[in-house]
């Protein structure tokens, strides 16, 4: 496996006590002037981020899955498209491999066999690891430099892809991509 990019690390400093006096009758005016306005452009950017569906670009998964499509694309393959099949087992398996602590790659063949997988011809898996939470582009370069993941991207026999991505109490970020073809 190829080595976790390194953790992002910043911190945080308190901001200075205001002086006794510093004309706050006069700022409160102001502040609740553009309050309203600018609580409600907070509150629409909030539900936007919470609406995008798993998969869309600026979500955590999605841009993983743009950057899958963009190497796919240099090499003259097709993109994957989301699969609101697969994108559900990737975020379950994510979570199960962050609750133990483990790297654990699901019995594929197994689960190609199960009733639900009715019509999938084929499927593949990536797992990764790391400290913190590095760039999308991150991770699926770290899979571009190992042949096994890389085989996985790179394979024109699939068209789906769903990920999935939990992180444990120490602050590792686990994804999972599940590969398919239907």
């Amino acid at each position: 496996m190829a080595p976790a990019p390194p953790t992002i690390r910043t911190a945080a400093r308190p901001a200075p006590a205001a002086p006794a006096d510093s004309g706050r009758r006069r700022l409160g005016r102001r502040a609740r002037r553009f309050a309203a306005p600018l609580a409600l452009v907070a509150a629409l950017a909030i539900t936007a981020a919470a609406c995008a569906p798993e998969g869309s670009p600026g979500t955590y998964s999605g841009d993983v899955v743009v950057a899958i499509n963009q190497d796919r694309a240099a090499s003259g393959l097709g993109p994957l498209a989301w699969d609101g099949q697969l994108a559900p087992y990737a975020q379950a398996w994510a979570q199960q491999l962050a609750a133990n602590g483990a790297m654990v790659h699901t019995d594929l063949g197994a689960m190609i066999r199960l009733p639900w997988m009715v019509g999938w011809r084929a499927l593949g898996e990536n797992l990764i690891m790391t400290s913190g939470v590095p760039p999308a582009g991150a991770v699926e370069d770290a899979w571009m430099g190992s042949p096994p993941h890389r085989a996985n991207i790179l394979n024109g026999g699939f068209n789906r892809v769903g990920v999935g991505t939990a992180s444990d109490q120490y602050g590792r970020l686990f994804v999972v991509t599940e590969f398919g073809a239907r």
